[in-house]
């Protein structure tokens, strides 16, 4: 019997139509990794006077799921898709497709859930009813880096891949495409650059929650629920005038809208272009130390997404690329 080689662990994911409902993973992401794992809690007893546990139960269980990537114009819709919100692309061009994410700041968003499938020829399993809870992605002259988490419902193992997965075109967001702009209007939003920029990185977590239910009919969690999220930005500056500008908005405790732009090639026939845009309104929650920093004196401050009404919410994504639908 062939052993389970680490390296041949593909994934593939699977667009549901009913949430936990398993669906073929026909889609094959090149620059996104799904990460399974059974996630089962027990309950301990030991009774007074016996040294060893008597009982150990099962509880809780779900699958955990971890996500790391590389930032891709044709793969982030997927992600963006769970965490945030769904939406329908619109034409821009002639094969583009621009796709607007722009989550509520009080009503419950729909989002997609994915069927994930883990594993080769020798082996493998998945878990339906996967969705993201969280999501980060980090911009610097290196790379761009995505990062996440999740939850689903059972994990199920010794299972048969979905044959002939669709590939996903591979058009990396390279970090010579970035811009990054900040104003203290939205009006002026998009319009003045921060020359100095070292790094940004977006953070999301705890948008979702399970709900546990005693019902023998549900071996997992019976749904999710929206919680708080967690939602910042760290930008990291040149301590120069404009860097050292965001002092005052801090201790006037004024909004902030920054907006992180990648922009790509030309999509098929043109005139639209790969774009990667990240809107966001946001005050300053944390100041860092003045530090050293690839040998420019530069200072890090951590933000907190605000509610904005100019912006319609605390953020806004857009993306432009070939995709017509997940």
């Amino acid at each position: 019997m062939p052993e389970r080689s680490s390296l041949s662990q593909g994934v593939q994911i699977g667009i549901e139509t009913a949430e936990g409902t398993v669906v073929p993973s026909n889609r094959k992401l090149q620059a996104t990794g799904f990460s399974l794992s059974p996630n089962l809690e027990t309950n301990r007893f030991r009774p007074m006077g016996q040294k060893y546990d008597a009982l150990v139960t099962p509880g809780k269980e779900m699958t955990a799921v971890e996500i790391e990537g590389v930032g891709t114009y044709e793969e982030v819709i997927f992600l963006l898709s769970s965490v945030l919100t769904a939406t329908t692309p619109t034409v821009v061009g002639v094969t583009g497709q621009q796709w607007v994410f722009a989550p509520s700041s009080s009503a419950e968003d729909t989002v997609k859930t994915f069927t994930v499938e883990q594993g080769g020829s020798v082996r493998a399993h998945r878990a339906a009813g996967v969705v993201l809870t969280d999501f980060g992605i980090t911009w610097n002259r290196e790379s761009v880096e995505l990062s996440g988490s999740g939850m689903g419902q059972l994990f199920t193992d010794g299972i048969t891949m979905t044959a002939a997965p669709t590939v996903v075109p591979l058009v990396p967001i390279l970090p010579t495409q970035i811009d990054v702009f900040l104003n203290s209007t939205f009006a002026t939003l998009g319009t003045t650059k921060l020359l100095r920029t070292l790094e940004g990185e977006l953070s999301l977590g705890s948008r979702f929650g399970p709900v546990w239910v005693l019902n023998s009919a549900n071996p997992s969690y019976v749904a999710r629920v929206e919680t708080e999220p967690d939602a910042t930005f760290r930008l990291l500056l040149e301590a120069d005038a404009a860097g050292m500008a965001l002092l005052a908005g801090a201790r006037a405790g004024a909004t902030q809208y920054i907006s992180v732009v990648a922009t790509g090639g030309v999509i098929g026939a043109g005139p639209a272009v790969y774009k990667a845009q990240f809107d966001f309104a946001c005050k300053v929650e944390e100041i860092g130390s003045l530090d050293d920093q690839d040998g420019v004196f530069a200072i890090e401050f951590e933000t907190r997404l605000v509610h904005d009404n100019a912006l319609g919410g605390a953020l806004k994504v857009t993306i432009v690329n070939s995709q017509t639908a997940l």
